[in-house]
């Protein structure tokens, strides 16, 4: 039997676990994810963008590289945890600001995606302060497309909600952070190519409407797909197995909210650069 100190250790191990495991959502879309986004969103940028970002940004760093800087180093900086995500009930209609207003452990997205451009816009800033802008701003436009960084159930946007995902343990959250793409697909290039064949000029114009909070909106309603069992029609319940319905239900809103996220993020930083 172990003594009582490797069991006061175990146990105490197994509780920082539970509590990290708890206390801040997991990495939206995984490096995946955020670097399929990067690499098809350079696909819309003006060469003027182009120029500036490759000032801006380490020598031989590139757009998919800075995509996940702020999650690699989001222990450095535990204050900026609740940048990522934004807790909306999913019985709202809507995204409003108020949702990040009241509580900033809710967390503040939108106003920071806000507050990142104008950073990014004002030349007159620091490069360091610019270059850490860029990389929180792409980052947080393709959080935004995560439909569980905005809509929840009371759970952290799904990482207290415990599911079997093709017979393996996981969490909600996990399910659509990197389940869902890298069962699809785990190859970055393969991914970007399939999104690139769906890039027409149609799809562009279509993606790039709305503003900040309109694409929050539009990740309020996935989520509360997301959350339901196609088995049951009902919420997700703990412990719930995930298979083929889930996966083939929600692989195309995974999809959608790529590419929407790719289109936008081109479009907000063209914006951010134009003199």
């Amino acid at each position: 039997m172990p003594s009582k100190r490797t069991a006061r250790v175990l146990t105490a191990g197994l509780a920082l676990l539970l509590a990290l495991q708890s206390a801040t959502p997991a990495w939206a879309w995984g490096r995946l994810g955020h670097r399929v986004i990067a690499k098809l969103a350079e696909r819309h940028l003006t060469d003027q963008a182009r120029a500036e970002l490759k000032a801006l940004l380490e020598p031989g760093e590139s757009l998919a590289d800075a995509s996940t800087w702020a999650d690699e180093h989001r222990r450095e900086m535990p204050k900026t945890a609740p940048w990522h995500y934004v807790d909306v009930p999913l019985e709202e209609s809507r995204y409003d600001d108020r949702w990040a207003a009241d509580d900033p452990a809710k967390g503040y997205i939108v106003p920071k995606i806000r507050e990142l451009r104008a950073v990014l816009k004002d030349r007159s800033r620091p490069i360091e302060e610019r270059r850490q802008a860029l990389r929180f701003l792409v980052h947080l436009v393709e959080d935004l497309h995560m439909p569980l960084h905005v809509g929840e159930n009371h759970d952290k946007g799904g990482n207290q909600l415990q599911v079997r995902f093709f017979d393996r343990g996981s969490n909600l959250h996990a399910v659509w952070d990197t389940g869902i793409i890298t069962k699809a697909q785990p190859n970055e290039e393969k991914w970007v190519a399939e999104l690139v064949a769906t890039d027409t000029r149609e799809a562009l114009a279509e993606a790039r409407k709305g503003t900040v909070e309109d694409w929050a909106t539009e990740s309020l309603l996935a989520a509360r797909e997301a959350y339901q069992d196609p088995k049951t029609g009902q919420r997700i319940k703990p412990g719930a197995r995930l298979g083929d319905e889930y996966q083939a239900r929600n692989l195309p809103v995974a999809k959608r909210r790529l590419y929407q996220a790719s289109a936008r993020l081109a479009l907000v930083l063209n914006g951010a650069f134009v003199d």
